[in-house]
């Protein structure tokens, strides 16, 4: 079992921890609505140093990349960046990706689940290129900090200007001599930060953000606000049996002028035919029991799909889940039901995001 280099000191605030992918790591803090209302009201600062980190150097990195993955790597310039699939020659999903274009390397966020497959799958394609992959998820920590302060935080805290002001954009900076990658992330649907740190100045950063007022906060919140936003998960609502477009990730993560790459030709014949069988959809559940992974989805007793991931939403104040559904019932305002143990419980089909920021950005 592998801890966060940060693990004391989230032992000292009361953290019960959870593991996940051979990490142990803090769940909640004892107070879930406060780490809840911290993001959506104020500023959360997250600890997911367990998330896997893959940099690419060489002259030929944004060459092959641009050939593994499903968005446009060359339009990028230092400081860009993308959200993007992994797929097979079949379009199937072997992860997704944010990628993070800096002035010398590309790095690579993913989830913990993926990181040696993803390693594995790059490493058998880079043969003659001039590529060097490393693993720095060991070596990197990541903070993150969410919330619509987060900006002034960041601003107070550690007195940094000019702050990535789009998603997947990123910034190559130091503080007090400790270097630090910066880039906008908006899984929660609010403003937010990722700050990628050695392990040895993590805490430094840590402190140093919660002694002027950011909220620690856990995994548990944050899986609540990630599906609040509309935000599916690798390993949980998409695995290797999805295509990217099933996902909802047709406008977010596939270039369709790119050119070549793993999956290309399925993705591309796909999208002239214009159809999936399924999709990854919203659904408000009636009742009080939040549904569970794998469970069946009818519309009548039919049955038309399955739930991925469900939650109570304090903002919406009602259960709220995701699941895929076949495409003759997934249009918004359909009527379902979902298998609970015997009950069958009234649903409705609704589009993502369930929650969407109308408050303005901060500098």
């Amino acid at each position: 079992m592998q801890k966060l280099p940060l693990h004391d000191e989230h032992q000292k605030r009361g953290a019960r921890f959870v593991t996940r992918s051979g990490w142990e790591i803090p769940d909640h803090y004892g107070d879930l609505p406060s780490e809840y209302h911290a993001v959506r009201h104020e500023v959360g600062l997250i600890d997911s140093s367990f998330r896997g980190k893959l940099k690419l150097r060489g002259k030929d990195r944004v060459e092959f990349l641009h050939g593994m993955v499903t968005n446009d790597i060359k339009s990028h310039k230092p400081g860009g960046g993308c959200y993007a699939a992994i797929t097979n020659a079949k379009a199937k999903m072997l992860s997704d990706c944010r990628i993070y274009c800096l002035a010398d390397s590309l790095l690579l966020d993913l989830e913990p689940e993926v990181v040696q497959k993803i390693k594995q799958h790059l490493d058998r394609y880079i043969i003659a290129s001039d590529v060097v992959l490393e693993d720095l998820t060991e070596k990197w920590g990541l903070l993150s900090l969410y919330g619509p302060e987060a900006s002034n935080h960041l601003i107070k805290t550690l007195g940094l200007a000019g702050l990535p002001k789009t998603e997947y954009a990123c910034l190559e900076t130091s503080v007090q001599s400790r270097n630090m990658i910066i880039a906008r992330n908006e899984i929660t649907g609010e403003v937010g930060y990722d700050l990628y740190i050695s392990t040895e100045d993590l805490p430094f950063f840590f402190q140093k953000m919660l002694a002027v007022g950011a909220r620690p906060v856990g995994q548990e919140a944050l899986n609540i606000l990630r599906i609040e936003a509309g935000i599916p998960r690798y390993d949980v609502d998409m695995d290797e049996s999805h295509f990217p477009m099933e996902a909802g990730l047709k406008e977010r993560a596939i270039s369709y002028t790119k050119g070549c790459y793993i999956g290309q030709e399925t993705i591309a014949r796909t999208d002239a035919m214009g159809h999936m069988n399924r999709f990854l959809m919203g659904l408000e559940v009636k009742g009080e029991a939040v549904p569970q992974k794998s469970q069946t989805i009818l519309s009548g007793e039919r049955a038309i799909g399955t739930i991925t991931s469900g939650v109570r939403s304090p903002t919406l104040s009602k259960i709220i889940a995701l699941g895929y559904v076949h495409s003759d019932f997934a249009k918004p305002g359909t009527e379902v039901s979902i298998v609970v143990g015997t009950e069958h419980k009234p649903a409705t089909v609704v589009a993502l995001p369930f929650y969407k920021r109308t408050s303005k950005d901060n500098p």
